[in-house]
């Protein structure tokens, strides 16, 4: 009876486990897009160990495999400089059937700008058939490399020695900063990027964002042909107040602004073919995946659907499920000596925390890519093996005992515990609870291009909570609920009762700042990232009041909960320090210290 009694809750336990993965992991369905194919798509073809910044560059068997894999969805490629490697392009282009927009990469680096315009000028007269426009430079103005006036100069070079069209290539803001570069140009070249814009967009409200965006640069500019030079969606990465990253939200976008272009009659230039890992360096995880195509050439979806956000669930699911009854069988030994209802705590516990740590290490898997990020991810996957370990054995044994007794605070520093395995618990605990509180800062004041750390944190923050839960429910008479939770005897046999060994410095500092980044990120990412309304193009009230708050950025409040969950066992140490508890007689009792 006592199996039957295990396999069931076991049962209920994995279908909830089951749903948790099935149900954000549905398929999508899409109608075919107009067209059959993209009209172009931009085109770097670096794989991993290739970038600008190390100089390895592709070589033209790659490029060629490259433009043959992307060839029967595209119609054409845009390219952003001439050099590179990249001068063979136009004519692979030509050998699959493409066109090609050429481009000439313009930096403070003048000598390099003189060799990108002279080669740019000599493939346009070489490859007319192929190269049916130009663009000199791309977003140099953004970055505030070079005046409007040298840009102007280098553009003219080129329209006095092509015959193609010839344009630059910025935001579309910034066409309105610098309208003097529209008299210089044959067409306009406008980016429409509504994740990165100062007030993002979700991806239902991204087509109105562009139709507005590109309506204003029309009515500022009659007459004048433009190119929708860039536009996409990434598929990884932080969100940006309403904008979610995502596989279904790249492929609902790019075939939605399909169906947008045709009816407004854009042209336009999806970016782009491929993933590209060195981006991460400069734009952080998003910057490595706008494309289509992943960094080892498959394609990510299909714009006809359905799309599934992450086709691997069926796998990570079933990893979840072996590693959560590795947890339940092994470590709170088949829940021996429980009850029927903590022998289901202990099961959905096991999942659980299962589920956490391949969501943590997928994400380690396929978001990192630079050493310091890979050595970090899977520093603090190694920290929650540990602590998802040493939770399930000390929640067996707080449920399987009697119960626990009095004892006196401990300090979190002192690492106490019964054993080795309770000593390494805590340690992994004040561990990602100290990198929480120092990543909760680095967003505030620098998030940008920062991932929010949230599945990393999900076994520390919600883990310690079952197990203070527990221990509450369990607790000796004359004891407070909230000392069940403080930090420094979690994995204690003991709940504190008695004067603190010793003085609780690392609580104080790790609550108060685990508290003060949860408000932080409120304020700074809660709605909308706040650093674009300081330093972005509109005034700041201006700004403001285009947001719409009916639409949180829910990764950054979810990442605001979890510090409060990781505050809250140092805070109760504090709390327990500090107070008095009720006795069993009703008669009042010093906690501790007082």
């Amino acid at each position: 009876m006592r199996i039957l009694t295990i396999l069931a809750v076991l049962l209920v336990a994995g279908l909830a486990n089951l749903a948790v993965w099935w149900l954000p992991n549905r398929p999508v369905p899409l109608e075919a897009p107009p067209g059959g194919k993209l009209t172009s798509v931009s085109f770097a073809p670096f794989r991993d160990g290739q970038s600008p910044l190390t100089k390895s560059f592709p070589t033209p068997a790659q490029i060629d495999e490259d433009l043959a894999a992307i060839a029967p969805q595209v119609a054409g490629v845009r390219t952003y400089t001439s050099g590179e490697g990249l001068e063979v392009v136009p004519e692979l282009a030509r050998k699959h059937g493409l066109k090609v927009t050429m481009g000439a990469w313009l930096s403070s680096e003048l000598d390099r700008n003189e060799l990108e315009v002279t080669a740019l000028i000599d493939l346009a007269n070489r490859y007319p058939d192929v190269i049916t426009r130009v663009i000199v430079g791309n977003e140099v103005l953004l970055r505030r490399e070079l005046t409007a006036d040298q840009v102007a100069g280098y553009i003219d070079r080129v329209k006095a020695a092509v015959k193609q069209p010839v344009s630059y290539a910025d935001v579309w803001e910034w066409w309105l900063k610098y309208p003097q570069i529209a008299d210089h140009v044959d067409y306009l070249t406008i980016h429409l990027l509504p994740y990165w814009e100062d007030v993002p967009a979700s991806v239902a409200g991204a087509q109105e964002r562009i139709r507005t965006s590109y309506r204003i640069i029309a009515q500022r500019f009659p007459g004048k042909p433009i190119l929708v030079g860039e536009t996409g969606w990434p598929t990884a990465g932080r969100s940006r107040g309403a904008a979610v990253t995502g596989l279904v939200e790249k492929a609902t976008f790019v075939n939605g602004f399909v169906r947008l272009a045709q009816q407004e009659g854009f042209d336009y230039n999806v970016i782009e073919a491929f993933d590209q890992n060195w981006k991460q360096k400069l734009e952080g995880t998003v910057g490595g995946h706008w494309g289509l195509y992943s960094v080892d050439r498959q394609a990510k979806f299909s714009l006809a659907g359905p799309v599934v956000e992450n086709p691997q669930w069926p796998t990570l699911f079933a990893a979840a499920t072996g590693l959560g009854l590795a947890l339940f069988a092994v470590v709170g030994r088949a829940a021996a000596g429980l009850s029927t209802g903590g022998t289901a705590l202990l099961a959905a516990l096991g999942l659980g925390l299962g589920s956490a740590f391949v969501r943590a290490l997928d994400r380690a898997l396929h978001w990192n890519y630079y050493w310091q990020d890979v050595t970090l991810g899977y520093a603090m996957l190694a920290a929650e093996a540990v602590l998802a370990v040493a939770l399930t054995a000390a929640v067996h044994r707080t449920l399987a005992a009697r119960g626990p007794e009095r004892g006196p605070l401990l300090p979190v520093g002192a690492f106490a515990g019964a054993g080795g395995l309770e000593r390494a618990g805590a340690v992994a605990a004040l561990a990602l609870a100290g990198l929480a509180a120092v990543w909760s800062i680095l967003i505030i004041v620098d998030g940008r291009y920062r991932d929010f750390p949230n599945p990393d944190m999900v076994i520390p923050a919600v883990g310690l909570l079952v197990l203070g839960a527990a221990r509450a429910v369990r607790r000796p008479d004359g004891t407070a609920p909230v000392a069940a939770f403080a930090a420094g005897s979690l994995f204690t046999a003991a709940v504190p009762a008695g004067t603190p060994s010793g003085r609780l410095r690392v609580e104080a500092v790790l609550a108060a700042l685990l508290l003060a980044g949860a408000a932080g990120t409120v304020i700074a990412e809660g709605f909308v990232p706040l650093e674009s309304l300081i330093y972005g193009q509109l005034p700041f009230m201006e700004a403001l009041h285009e947001v719409d708050w009916s639409q949180p950025n829910l990764e950054a409040l979810s990442w605001a909960a979890l510090q409060l969950l990781l505050a809250l066992p140092f805070a109760a140490a504090l709390a327990t320090a500090r107070g008095r508890v009720p006795a069993a007689s009703g008669k009042p009792v010093h906690a501790v210290g007082k």
